[in-house]
């Protein structure tokens, strides 16, 4: 492009917000509705497969294993395979192995095949969130980064959640004594990535920021031709496009190995820090909806479907957090780490609150409502962020990689949380409160604030702002609201 032509981003900003977004949000949120899902289906299925298989309690815990390594194989594989090949070939086809495996699941005829199933439909939906949040960011205007990618992953992986706990209580319902439904289960349970095939073919595009740094400029061009078309704007410099600074310090673009870049100085400490967050919070969300039913059941005699409606409430409070978490961000004196630092103090108050009320069912429930919602808010904050903080180069495997740690965690709590109940309910809760405030400190420690900056490119682009923040002096660097305190007084003196 031209050298004094608009950058990418300020292509997308000029062209606004409009359907163009829309209509990619509602396609995305198709895709991750499937991982909330999965997550709930894997707890859903512990009793239908005993009794039709007569499957022991660690057969069982085996095949959650083969799920959870089949998300982390998807997780890791989704990431690169965006970065080399393009966000939009990825999805579709992670989209495909999703839906002939989680078909093939719900006519399995034993154990092995079943299992074999529904690793690759973990194959596939692990993959989904991370290129999915990178394609959605990339596109998005600055203004609308966070409200459009916290709805994406908060809003609809807890929709997803949602979804399958109506589809299991109302298939389990109408087919009183049937050991088949919950075949039909999992049937149904495809239905949105079935439907976000032929939608993905027509309508989902590749990432502009993807095709700058592989030199396909005329995509680029057709592209903004049409988002300017399908929003009413009219494009700028006739498409053309250029890098944010000088374009020969740009790296070429071989770049099999480009996502190793992760683990150079320039990254590593943001790459330490999303792979402490994810961890934290994968460990935190996911023992928690594995372990409540339990400690519902355990406390309180509650039956399977009035487990589940808990749950379910639940979800809806979580959604109302998220929301907030959208316009907390964006506050100047807040920022995306002071959202991160927050949100996890919070975790940490909300679960030592929830350990002292285990007597009265009501004030349990709401309490851990509270404390589920809570970790939520971090947990979707922390994809904005990695986007924002990584380049495109390597945007889709650094979050697949530090969310891989969440998958990691998601496996290990489980068993951690079921030991831990053991010597009490309020080991537990000790035990997420802990996770929480090491999560804290290390977003304390982490100084790297992107709230109103344009994506990055390239690596080189971090090593120029890393120069910049070393300037800093300390106060401004590891509290945020000083940060943006002394901006505004910089400004108001110049």
């Amino acid at each position: 492009g031209i050298k004094d032509a608009p950058t990418v981003d300020e292509h997308i900003d000029h062209a606004g917000v409009g359907w163009y977004q829309f209509r990619l949000f509602f396609i995305l949120a198709l895709l991750v509705m499937a991982d909330g899902m999965e997550m709930t289906v894997i707890s859903m299925l512990r009793k239908p497969l005993s009794e039709e298989w007569g499957l022991g309690e660690m057969t069982f815990a085996a095949i959650g294993s083969t799920i959870f390594a089949g998300l982390l194989t998807g997780n890791l594989c989704g990431g690169i395979l965006a970065d080399i090949f393009g966000r939009r070939n990825t999805l579709l086809g992670m989209a495909v192995l999703f839906c002939i495996f989680g078909s093939l699941s719900a006519v399995a005829t034993d154990i092995i095949s079943f299992s074999v199933a529904r690793f690759f439909t973990g194959v596939g939906v692990g993959s989904m969130i991370p290129v999915a949040d990178a394609l959605l960011l990339e596109w998005s205007p600055t203004r609308w980064r966070a409200r459009f990618a916290m709805t994406l992953i908060g809003v609809a992986f807890a929709f997803g959640t949602f979804f399958a706990c109506v589809v299991g209580i109302v298939v389990h319902e109408s087919m009183p004594g049937d050991q088949l439904w919950w075949r039909y289960m999992l049937f149904i349970c495809i239905v949105p990535g079935l439907i976000s095939l032929p939608l993905m073919f027509l309508f989902i595009p590749e990432s502009p920021h993807y095709l700058f740094v592989h030199d396909r400029k005329e995509e680029i061009k057709a592209l903004l031709t049409t988002l300017n078309e399908v929003n009413g704007t009219e494009m700028q410099a006739g498409g053309e496009v250029c890098h944010s600074h000088d374009p020969a310090i740009s790296e070429d673009n071989d770049n099999t190995w480009r996502f190793l870049e992760m683990f150079g100085s320039d990254l590593l400490g943001s790459t330490l820090y999303l792979t402490i967050a994810f961890t934290s919070c994968g460990f935190i969300y996911y023992g928690h909806i594995f372990i409540y039913p339990v400690m519902l059941e355990q406390l309180f005699n509650l039956e399977l479907k009035e487990a589940y409606e808990a749950v379910m409430i639940n979800s809806g409070v979580e959604c109302l957090v998220i929301f907030a978490n959208i316009f907390y961000m964006d506050s100047s004196y807040i920022g995306r780490r002071g959202a991160m630092i927050t949100g996890f103090f919070l975790v940490s108050v909300c679960c030592l609150f929830a350990s002292v009320e285990t007597t009265q069912i009501h004030y349990f429930m709401a309490l851990n409502a509270v404390a589920r919602a809570m970790v939520a808010g971090p947990f979707t904050v922390i994809y904005i962020y990695s986007g924002e903080l990584f380049p495109s180069t390597l945007r889709a495997s650094s979050i697949a990689f530090s969310n891989s740690f969440g998958r990691i965690a998601a496996m290990l709590s489980p068993l951690i949380a079921t030991s831990a109940i053991h010597a009490g309910v309020n080991a537990v809760y000790y035990i997420f409160s802990l996770v929480a405030l090491s999560a804290m400190l290390a977003s304390v420690l982490h100084t790297r604030e992107t709230l109103g900056m344009p994506l990055l490119l390239y690596t080189s682009d971090v090593r120029l702002l890393r120069e910049e923040d070393e300037k800093r002096p300390l106060l401004t660097r590891y509290v945020p609201a000083m940060a943006y305190w002394r901006d505004t007084q910089t400004s108001s003196s110049a």
